[in-house]
């Protein structure tokens, strides 16, 4: 049945968008010579359009027509559909549309329409089954509501209604017969909402052009609706027009049927159109500046000789309609900073027109905060005063509709002058904040006051254009109060409740909400100026903070460094050692103690803001903007304003003079033509900013040395031509293709540096030399004398010396889609860039490693050069969720690997556990697979998870890594190198048996295995005796390390956040440290892993033991001794080198939480099988190539001696630095050398080392001594053999006559018995 409803109303929608809403009986009727726009979707993801049958004129007043609330309501559907046939098709409505602008929705419940076509009882809900009559905000009860809870159908009519700003609103609905309206003497408290005499004298009008329907058997009574009765009144449409809006608004119910064949139009045409008429009844006129400029916002209120205030608001061309009923009214009219203009005893027909209102002389505002209409009359009253220095204008509209004025200061302020940079300063963004306004609205005076008078202001004024916008937020202003302990945030959001810091589009691409008019205005207002620095002003604190403001994903208290991080630095701590008192540090506290170094802080350092404006203006508007906070107090009382300017003055000039810090100049092709849009690139900061419409550019730096250049990609396209004599432009065309600069060094100091950079064509010759001009700014008078001092030098570096572009663009795994995401790119392990888009240009001077990391894909890496074009990098998307895999779930993943990449994986098992589940190990290496092979240049490496049942994020961590490396190993060059030069090997579950009972939240279960041994203190130890058995999962790995032979080892932890090293124990047992010859080594391996990882490195693992760990890393011993370590084993028994990993407190964490874990952890897992490359390797045999058996590498300075392999070849894990070795085999000569290790490079092995052995003297003297030990062993088995022949013999003849006498004894006894017996028998017979 769903499948159905769907296919309906997939179909209605279609119908509806084919011919622009047609009718019920017949889509065809209706024309497609007029276009339906859509306004918004319904809850069944269906768009929901209005017609405009009326030309649009701004003069004229609008009316809207909404029809179809209830799905099942078809009589209305067809009504609006037959009103819109006549209005546009037939032209019968002709006089009445004249005068108005009407808009019709002829079906705002698509889903029940589509409902209804199947079952019409049952489908007057949306299709979530919602009542939309009321599921509007009931403003009745409640003035704040939250529109993301609203219905869609809700949303979308809230949005038209707030864009077309209608002087009426009617309803159209069936199911009876009536004409209601909203009740008034309920709302008497509410002040400027329209009296209901209108709506009353309206109504009956309209409904005497139809008596009869007032017999129709199911009519209501005209006037106030039944919906206004409590009980009935939640949520209507009606109500919630007429309280937001204060407009007239009707309720049509035209039918006692709801059925679609029933034609309700003609009856009701009439009742209709005498409606729409009333919407130019009552006063109307315009309102203008003295310049004649109509004004949009103005406030227009009627007032009747009892008191009551009917108000409305100017619109587009400063046009105003109020329905009034005849009678007198005292007209009032205001707009910001214009003086008020009144109207008294105004005598109001049935239609009055007020005479164009023209906005009158300026006031002065009172010593105290401004409001809004104080703060906008003294901005007036500023420009008035300075017109040739200053410009008033607006960049948009509140939520409230009023005016975000911004005052211009310059030399020339009413367009932007080449070469002359733009600055801003905003205030008020929340409106409990309001220092800021007066602080600025000083500051405007300040400038203006000064200027031709004071030479610092007067000059930085000739040379920049400032834009001051005090308040963002006027509408939180208006509901604020004064707070001395910051407590009350009333005001802090928009009217709609909006934290507007919070609104801006994220750099992640992860804050899609729905933007504010406030920010909307922001966004518009950056794409019409190119803002070089900028500040956002805040109170309630006292620091200056600069971006970026968060992460991703988002970690609380994480320095989140921007590719500018010193400039920023540089520009905040301008205005912190200005102010007052900010550089202390002390922010707010009482006790001295100091909170923020030099007055300044990295946001989200501070704390995280998702959706702040200073990351967008950085990121999205090359604008560097930091956010101030000028106080501890966000609304301190008015007495208390002139101390914040006091201590703010200076810090706000001298920051704004950091506009000129850094290069400037213009950008030209080699014919002269400024180039727009040129990139402007810093060696080693990833960020570039982008020449203006004329060539013009600013580059912000701190101090410092720089190597800059400039490209442009450009096409066939219009370039303007400067011409200096004239000051005109001319258009000419430029070559396709690419232009870059020359490569210069130029030293900043501070100040600015001018340089012009000349492009040239890709093919093209440099044969004239470019120039530089270095031009002193007076930033402050004392600092002039300073800055003639200052010297700037260029460095010209040769065509040889250019960087050459690598073109790289970046596609999804499987699907090859773009991927459009921040992506910051690593050179040789250095940052030079951060892009946001699909493709990027790189600079390569030489054979580079390069890597790139964005927040939702894994790190990739290749390996370019300078002869490289375009390189596609594939990028692997991180998982967004993970699970824990049961045992047999772990086999799927493995045979999932090993049948997606059989030539690189293979698995096989080294034992079983107490409880007879095997020990499942993969195997991954390029070239083998299956097969089993292992070339002899290839070491073997093993990572371990699981040791610990119950320590469940290494298990987890490992089965994914096996799928990356897997699906990365064709596509990622590291992954290919470290997977064609290393054996890896993954036992993802030590400790199955435990695994299976442990928990998430259990501490202990699960921890030790099915005989309760712990399997981290079962291994033989170097101090104390095993304390257990040896337990089958112990001995199996044991078997499994010596049979292997593996160089490296990593084990997976849970707990804390912490990599370890051995030793485990001290030989006392108490925890000390306990070192082996290898620290050295094993420092390296902890420190590159810690490093790598987000946050271990820091040291602070905020578990709750307190433990702290300098670098994030820890000799075992020294953080707890324990014995029988795996560890240690590996390392004093097998030779392997292994390391511990605690990979977090919570030890079995939630889901979400295992997946942040990975992604912390995967860099650094990496990093270590990388970094087992580390060392010296080669090869030893003798002079003819064949190995030699038990040869050995003797090193002093490391901990175990090298067991060179059967096959000759040897590895040896060891830190950066010199290191000395001797190679001794049996019989030959030792031999001694000398090897530097170097740090490994990401995708090149170490050199290997082949060394031959000499057969020594002392062999042959081997030899001939072996030959006489073996005749001497033949003649001694001889003689033993003879001796032991002898004794034989003589022990067989000795045994011989023992045997004899033995015999006849026992022969002389079996006589001597045999005659007794015969005797016996003798004597019986006599006595018988």
């Amino acid at each position: 049945m769903m499948i159905i409803l769907l296919f309906i109303l997939q179909i209605v929608s279609a119908a509806l968008s084919a011919v622009q809403i047609g009718s019920l009986k017949s889509f065809s009727d209706i024309s497609t010579s007029y276009n339906a726009t859509q306004i918004g979707q319904s809850a069944g993801g269906v768009p929901i359009n209005h017609v405009t049958v009326s030309e649009s004129d701004s003069s004229k007043p609008r009316v809207g027509i909404i029809c179809n609330v209830a799905g099942n309501s078809l009589t209305t559907v067809n009504f609006c559909m037959s009103f819109i046939n006549d209005a546009l098709i037939q032209k019968n409505l002709n006089p009445t549309l004249s005068k108005v602008n009407v808009h019709v929705v002829p079906t705002l419940n698509v889903d029940g329409l589509a409902t209804a076509f199947v079952n019409p009882t049952n489908a007057n809900e949306n299709a979530n089954d919602i009542d939309l009559n009321h599921a509007f905000p009931n403003l009745r009860s409640n003035s704040d509501y939250d529109k993301t809870k609203n219905e869609p159908e809700v949303n979308s009519i809230i949005d038209f209604l707030e864009k077309e700003q209608f002087q009426a609103v009617i309803i159209i609905g069936d199911n009876q017969t009536g004409l209601t309206f909203p009740l008034y003497h309920t709302l008497d408290k509410h002040e400027g909402i329209i009296d209901d005499k209108v709506h009353r004298e309206t109504s009956k009008a309209a409904w005497a052009r139809n008596p009869g329907l007032a017999s129709s058997g199911c009519s209501v009574v005209v006037g106030q609706g039944s919906k206004v009765v409590p009980s009935d009144a939640g949520g209507s449409l009606e109500d919630y027009i007429y309280l937001k809006y204060s407009i007239l608004t009707f309720h049509l119910d035209i039918s006692c049927s709801r059925d679609a064949s029933t034609d309700a139009y003609s009856e009701n045409k009439d009742v209709l159109l005498e409606l729409i008429s009333a919407a130019d009844k009552g006063l109307h006129g315009q309102v203008v500046t003295p310049d004649g400029t109509g004004v949009v916002g103005a406030s227009v209120t009627a007032v009747e000789s009892q008191g009551v205030k009917h108000t409305t608001y100017s619109r587009d061309g400063g046009y105003f309609w109020i329905p009034l009923s005849p009678q007198t009214y005292d007209i009032e009219i205001s707009y910001g900073s214009y003086s008020d203009v009144s109207v008294p005893s105004l005598a109001v027909a049935e239609r009055t027109q007020l005479p164009v209102t023209v906005l009158g002389d300026l006031s002065h505002p009172p010593n105290q905060h401004e409001n809004y209409r104080t703060m906008n009359r003294t901005l007036n009253e500023i420009h008035q005063q300075y017109p040739d220095i200053t410009r008033l204008y607006s960049i948009g509209q509140s939520v409230d509709r009023r005016q975000l004025f911004v005052l211009v200061i310059g030399k020339n302020p009413d367009a932007h002058v080449p070469g002359v940079p733009e600055f801003k300063y905003i205030g008020n963004m929340h409106g409990n904040e309001v220092v800021s306004r007066s602080l600025l609205i000083s500051l405007i005076k300040l400038l203006c006051q000064n200027y031709g008078v004071d030479p610092q202001i007067t000059h930085y004024l000739s040379t920049t254009r400032v834009h001051i916008l005090p308040s963002l937020n006027p509408d939180g202003f208006e509901n604020c109060h004064p707070s001395l302990d910051n407590s009350d945030n009333a005001g802090r959001p928009n009217a709609h409740f909006v934290d507007l810091n919070r609104n801006f589009p994220s750099r992640h691409g992860n804050n899609d909400v729905k933007r504010e008019p406030e920010t909307l205005a922001v966004i518009e207002w950056l794409k019409q100026h190119q803002f070089v620095l900028s500040a956002n002003l805040h109170g309630g604190s006292l620091v200056a903070n600069y971006p970026y403001d968060d992460t991703q994903p988002q970690s609380i208290g994480m320095y989140s460094q921007c590719p500018d991080d010193v400039t920023f630095k540089h520009v905040s701590k301008a205005y912190s050692y200005h102010h007052a008192t900010m550089y202390q540090g002390h922010e707010c506290s009482t006790d001295g103690s100091v909170v923020f170094e030099d007055g300044i802080t990295n946001g989200n350092k501070w704390y995280p803001v998702l959706g702040g404006m200073q990351d967008y203006n950085y990121v999205y508007a090359d604008c560097f903007e930091i956010t101030i906070e000028v106080g501890c107090l966000k609304y301190p009382e008015a007495y208390q304003l002139p101390d914040f300017w006091s201590d703010n003055r200076a810090a706000l000039l001298h920051f704004m003079y950091q506009v000129h810090q850094g290069l400037a100049g213009f950008v030209t092709d080699s014919n002269g033509q400024t180039v727009d849009g040129a990139e402007i690139h810093v060696l080693g900061i990833s960020k570039t900013v982008k020449s203006g419409e004329d060539g013009d550019y600013w580059r912000l730096l701190a101090p410092g040395q720089y190597q800059v250049w400039c490209t442009k990609e450009v096409g066939d396209v219009p370039s303007k031509k400067r011409d200096t004599r004239r000051d005109t432009k001319r258009d000419t065309k430029r070559d396709t293709g690419v232009m870059k600069s020359r490569v210069v060094e130029i030293e900043v100091g501070e100040g600015r540096v001018e340089y012009n950079f000349t492009l040239y064509q890709e093919e093209a010759q440099w044969n004239e030399t470019e120039h530089y001009i270095y031009k002193e700014e007076v930033l402050e008078k004392e600092e002039v004398e300073r800055l003639v001092n200052i010297s700037s030098k260029i460095i010209m570096m040769s065509d040889e010396e250019r960087l050459e572009g690598v073109k790289v663009s970046f596609v999804k795994y499987d699907s090859e889609e773009p991927v459009a995401e921040a992506i910051s790119c690593y050179i040789n392990g250095e940052k030079v860039k951060e892009v946001i888009g699909t493709t990027a240009s790189l600079l390569i001077d030489k054979p580079s490693t390069v890597e790139f990391r964005s927040e939702s894909f894994y790190r990739a890496t290749r390996f370019l050069k300078q002869s490289d074009k375009s390189v596609k990098v594939v990028l692997f998307p991180l998982p967004t969720s993970l699970i824990y895999h049961t045992q047999e779930e772990m086999m799927d993943v493995f045979a999932r690997v090993i049948k997606k990449c059989p030539d690189i994986s293979s698995n096989y098992s080294i034992g079983e556990s107490i409880n007879k589940t095997s020990l499942q190990v993969l195997r991954m290496s390029t070239g083998e697979g299956s097969k089993g092979a292992v070339n002899g240049h290839k070491q073997r490496i093993k990572l371990v998870g699981g040791i610990h049942g119950n320590e469940v994020v290494g298990r987890e961590s490992l089965i994914n890594l096996i799928q990356y490396l897997c699906a990365a190993h064709q596509h990622d060059d590291l992954i290919k190198k470290l997977l064609d030069n290393l054996d890896i090997h993954f036992l993802p579950q030590m400790n199955p048996d435990g695994f299976a009972v442990a928990e998430h939240g259990e501490w202990i279960l699960g921890r030790a295995n099915a005989a309760n041994i712990d399997l981290n203190r079962n291994f033989p130890d170097r101090v104390a005796p095993r304390s257990a058995k040896l337990q089958p999962e112990t001995f199996a790995v044991m078997k499994w390390t010596t049979d292997k032979s593996f160089t490296s080892s990593i084990s997976l932890h849970g707990g804390s956040l912490v990599a370890c090293y051995p030793f485990d124990n001290s030989d006392t047992g108490v925890n000390k440290y306990s070192g082996s010859l290898d620290d050295e080594t094993f420092v390296f391996l902890t420190s590159s892993y810690a490093k790598t990882h987000p946050s271990m490195y820091k040291g602070e693992n905020n578990c709750d033991d307190g433990d702290r760990f300098e670098g994030g890393i820890s000799n075992g011993a020294a953080w707890y001794s324990l014995n029988g370590g795996m560890q240690d084993w590996n390392y004093l028994q097998a030779g392997t080198l292994e390391i511990t990993i605690e990979m977090g407190c919570d030890k079995y964490p939630l889901p979400a939480l295992l997946l942040q874990d990975y992604r912390d952890h995967y860099p650094s897992l990496i990093d270590f099988i990388k970094n087992s490359r580390q060392g010296f390797w080669g090869r030893v045999t003798d002079s003819a190539g064949s190995p030699i058996e038990g040869t050995l590498i003797i090193a002093p300075q490391i901990g175990i001696n090298i067991t060179v392999r059967e096959d000759g070849f040897f590895w040896r894990i060891a830190a950066p630095g010199e290191y000395e070795f001797t190679v001794v085999a049996p019989g030959y000569q030792s031999h001694v050398h000398h090897v530097t290790v170097e740090k490994v490079d990401w995708l090149e092995l170490p050199e290997s080392i082949n060394i031959q052995l000499l057969v020594g003297v002392e062999r042959e003297a081997a030899a001939a001594l072996a030959d006489t030990r073996d005749l001497v062993v033949k003649r001694v088995v001889s003689f033993t053999v003879f001796i032991v022949l002898v004794l034989v013999m003589v022990g067989l003849a000795v045994l011989w006559r023992v045997t004899r006498t033995r015999n006849a004894n026992i022969k002389a006894a079996h006589k001597s018995e045999f005659q007794g017996l015969i005797d016996n028998a003798s004597d019986s017979e006599n006595e018988f």
